[in-house]
């Protein structure tokens, strides 16, 4: 079974862009990871105590544990953990989102379906976790994600709605459970927090430069994404506009999918499993 970690980016509400990235990998993977980060908390650097655990926040700003740390010591432990995830084969995805264009363009019930940007990016989530494990030829993927107590409602949700469709549909990847964790007792989260880092900063890049990047400046991203290891999708607002255009004229399934995103669990089960209206099954079917 595949397991698939995420920590967000931008959540905070002054951020221009918003994302959550996920870790991916098998047990076997992930074991090794744990053995490898573990010990370099343990012995994060020469004359440094131990580390509780790694926040790379933190770590870039000099604080907190990393208090009175040199840029020079800090960038090297950042290069070593980036080596462990290289190292371990793990992959990668994000879907950032542009904050103010989604606000502006966005509205009604399909606001309610796909969310406000951080929510889009969650279901995004779940949809590149899914397509990669499906790419992998895998049929059960578990969730974790890094505790977010106002989101836990919404992942929960879309977790349900996933799991539904993969009762119906055959070649759907199931997913098997769904948790939020924290990163001081899961380590794999202390390195989606990393990877989700640079990526925040790559899409800050990104849209101040219009979209005309080629790729990250960060050397540490550059290493990630060699081998096509580590993605990230970027919803400027052309892309958000090609979007909201594609759904004029299917008003009525945004209207029962947006039912479906507020429904109390025991509405879901019901409306979900409710069939079709004729014209809807028409269209269907022809």
């Amino acid at each position: 079974m595949l397991t698939a970690y995420f920590d967000d980016s931008g959540t905070h509400g002054n951020s221009d862009v918003v994302l959550w990235s996920g870790l991916f990998g098998n047990g076997f993977q992930w074991e090794h990871f744990n053995n490898l980060w573990a010990a370099k908390l343990k012995d994060p650097s020469p004359t440094k105590d131990p580390l509780k655990r790694f926040h790379m926040a933190e770590c870039y700003a000099s604080d907190g544990d990393f208090l009175r740390w040199s840029r020079t010591a800090t960038d090297f432990l950042v290069h070593e953990l980036v080596d462990i995830i290289i190292k371990c084969g793990l992959y990668a995805d994000a879907a950032a989102i542009s904050r103010n264009d989604w606000d502006d363009l966005v509205k009604g019930d399909l606001r309610v379906t796909l969310g406000d940007a951080e929510g889009y990016s969650l279901r995004m989530a779940f949809v590149r976790a899914s397509k990669w494990a499906r790419k992998m030829g895998e049929t059960e993927l578990a969730f974790v994600f890094d505790r977010r107590q106002e989101r836990e409602r919404e992942g929960k949700r879309i977790y349900q709605l996933f799991d539904s469709f993969s009762k119906i549909e055959p070649t759907a990847v199931k997913p098997v459970s769904f948790v939020f964790s924290d990163s001081y007792n899961t380590l794999p989260l202390q390195a989606a927090d990393l990877v989700a880092w640079h990526q925040y900063q790559y899409a800050v890049e990104y849209l101040k430069a219009g979209g005309k990047l080629k790729g990250p400046s960060s050397r540490q991203l550059q290493r990630l994404s060699k081998g096509g290891r580590v993605k990230q999708g970027f919803a400027s607002r052309s892309a958000i506009e090609r979007m909201v255009a594609l759904e004029i004229g299917n008003e009525q399934r945004i209207a029962q999918a947006a039912e479906l995103i507020t429904a109390t669990p025991e509405e879901f089960e019901r409306k979900f499993n409710a069939p079709l209206p004729a014209s809807q099954k028409h269209s269907l079917e022809s």
